[in-house]
């Protein structure tokens, strides 16, 4: 039995040293075709190394004897592309990618050939605290913060799986006895894979501008509704007009604030931009008389707040000049009308919306900011 147990062991074994031959070139496929050429770059980095490691294209005693360099080296380079931008591969970029990689490398060898060159000098001067292994993994530890505070500034899922492959890699070098080096490149595959299919739906499924799920969504979301429903259309009145008159950057600021106050509707709706300065709500399982109350808290919302217009020219200014730019700030407000409709039996929900449509036609030619059935 234990033979058994043993010989299913190793199967196991050897598949798992194998998942990543497969997971991080499909990694670096997906990541190519949806533009996301960093985690394309960091998979095939990580599938270098593997390759050198597992096949030993590099002597091991050589990869022993410069582990630390490769440790730093390796650091560097991974938080290098947390400070990039996506851009296409077959371009001038990519050279300035590739020599950005190899002075990473390159700064991780120099960083301890200084101070092994140096470190009769550099105890002289640095406290006794500062330890020869603080004093040489320092650009480590540098990276990682730095990588962490990239992701807290600017948020989003490349910046994370950045910062996951860092710390990876440095439980790696550091702790090499707790985890299996197959198993971190597999994880960090899949979560490269899964980082740009995410990212591809949240692009493909939300609008960009305002934050709110977009008409693809809508449409997706039509599927799973029941026979009892209700649409609302919200339109935001006289848009062209403000947008003539205070430019299309202030008309982007309206649509974002409309849009997070629309976000905020309760009783189980769903907010969609349906397309220019229409939204869609649907609330699913409801009829048009249990709607009212809380499309009414939204209209309300958006008619009693004053949106105060930024001035694009205080950068330039001083700050005499900007505290009275400040004073004479110009606010205004707007309004939104709404038009509802409840799903009737046997009809199809483009003919539901068509109806909410017309109801809101009704309530703009009724004198607008209200909300019609």
């Amino acid at each position: 039995m234990s033979e058994i147990y043993q010989s299913d062991l190793q199967v196991w074994q050897g598949v798992i040293q194998q998942l990543p031959y497969w997971l991080l070139p499909a990694s670096i496929a997906i990541a190519l075709q949806f533009n996301r050429s960093r985690l394309a770059y960091l998979a095939a980095f990580m599938l270098a190394y593997y390759l050198c490691v597992t096949h030993s294209l590099v002597d091991s005693a050589e990869l022993a004897q410069y582990s630390r360099q490769i440790l730093l080296g390796g650091a560097l380079t991974i938080s290098w592309f947390a400070f990039i931008k996506d851009r296409g591969l077959l371009s001038p970029h990519s050279l300035v990618r590739v020599l950005g990689c190899c002075v990473c490398l390159a700064a991780g060898f120099g960083w301890l050939w200084v101070n092994s060159q140096f470190k009769l000098q550099l105890d002289e001067v640095l406290p006794t605290q500062i330890s020869m292994d603080i004093r040489v993994l320092s650009p480590l530890y540098l990276a990682l913060l730095l990588v962490f505070i990239r992701g807290v500034w600017q948020p989003n899922l490349v910046n994370t799986s950045i910062f996951i492959t860092l710390v990876l890699w440095a439980v790696h070098f550091v702790f090499p006895a707790s985890l299996p080096l197959s198993i971190s490149m597999t994880t960090l595959a899949t979560i490269y894979i899964l980082t740009v299919l995410t990212d591809s739906y949240f692009l493909a499924y939300r609008d960009e501008l305002t934050g709110l799920a977009s008409r693809r969504a809508l449409y997706n979301l039509v599927l799973s509704l029941g026979r009892k429903y209700s649409v609302a259309m919200l339109d935001i009145d006289h848009f062209k007009k403000f947008n003539d008159t205070y430019g299309h950057d202030v008309g982007d600021q309206v649509l974002r604030l409309v849009a997070s106050k629309i976000a905020k509707v309760s009783g189980g709706g769903k907010a969609f931009r349906y397309g220019g300065e229409e939204f869609t709500v649907i609330f699913p399982r409801k009829d048009s008389s249990a709607v009212l109350g809380y499309l009414e808290d939204v209209r309300e919302a958006i008619e009693e707040y004053d949106i105060v217009l930024r001035n694009e020219q205080r950068k330039s200014q001083s700050k005499a000049k900007r505290g009275k730019a400040q004073q004479k700030s110009q606010t205004v407000s707007v309004t939104i009308s709404i038009g509802v409709a409840e799903h009737q039996s046997g009809e199809t929900f483009e003919q539901t919306m068509k109806r909410s449509d017309q109801a809101l036609y009704k309530a703009k030619k009724k004198g607008r900011n209200q909300i019609c059935v």
